[in-house]
């Protein structure tokens, strides 16, 4: 199995928060709430990575 580096997952997500962010602006949504998703996400996100440096090692 192949080790993703933590550069890798920062590109994927810079490209993935793009998409989103002119699907978005596509869809009509105003410039604040797109920004304010985006800070969700990244709340979410920086939540998900805390609980991943918490499991154990082994599992």
């Amino acid at each position: 199995m192949k080790v993703v580096t933590a550069g890798e997952v920062t590109a994927a997500l810079e490209i993935t928060r793009a998409a989103y962010q002119e699907a978005m602006t596509r869809a009509g949504m105003l410039a604040g709430k797109i920004a304010e998703v985006h800070a969700y996400a990244e709340s979410q996100l920086a939540e998900v990575a805390e609980q991943d440096d918490d499991a154990d090692p082994g599992s």
